[in-house]
């Protein structure tokens, strides 16, 4: 019994490490990025990958990123259940333990990333993925704890910074704002407004902001 419960752990567990277990259909290579997908990769989703790729590198932590984490395309399907247990309701999300980006489902145009919210329920590919790679790039200039170390408005309000914006509009979040109300990319707004800030004096750097931040 132990052993059918130990082989069971490995089967359901193995694909967090290696999504490509999950057999994704499809493969491009795009840069130094191997991308997979459920779907057809169009040239809209080659291009998003591109666009992506190049603002992280031209980003302040451009040069301590890896240049090739793998992303996976699920389609928002099994695939997706499985490999983002309880962020389901995320567009996309990477982990330390491979840098790999897992996205939720994307539209039929490929150019948008959907996660099903009414609110801040569509977010731009290439902005989803510049946003996750530069997760990857936190993690090599901070160290895989950074995750757990630093604060979630610093970190993603970061990570929408290098992305170039977010999923929730000014407008829509000064509305949650004034109506008392909760949503869970408030902080990344929230955070990307103080990033902005903080990034834009004359001595600022990443090393400064991530110091010097205060909750």
């Amino acid at each position: 019994m132990n052993r059918l419960a130990l082989g069971a752990a490995v089967v359901l567990t193995a694909p967090l490490a290696a999504p490509q277990l999950l057999a994704f259909p499809y493969a491009a290579q795009v840069h130094a990025h191997q991308v997979r997908s459920v779907d057809p990769i169009t040239p809209a989703i080659v291009r998003a990958v591109e666009i992506a790729d190049r603002r992280v590198a031209a980003g302040p932590l451009g040069q301590a990123r890896r240049p090739d984490e793998p992303i996976f395309l699920t389609g928002g399907g099994w695939r997706w259940a499985w490999l983002a247990l309880t962020s389901r309701g995320a567009m996309a999300l990477t982990r330390p333990i491979n840098d790999a980006v897992i996205v939720n489902r994307i539209d039929p145009t490929g150019r948008d990333v959907l996660n099903g919210r009414a609110l801040g329920g569509r977010r731009s590919l290439e902005g989803v993925i510049a946003h996750e790679l530069t997760h990857g790039s936190l993690r090599a200039h901070f160290g895989p704890f950074v995750d757990v170390t630093r604060p979630q408005q610093l970190r993603e309000g970061f990570c929408d910074y290098v992305a170039g914006g977010g999923t929730l509009s000014d407008a829509e979040a000064g509305a949650l704002l004034r109506a008392g109300a909760d949503h869970p990319a408030l902080p990344y707004w929230q955070g990307r407004k103080r990033v902005e800030a903080a990034m834009a004096r004359p001595d600022a750097s990443v090393d400064r902001l991530f110091a010097d931040w205060k909750d």
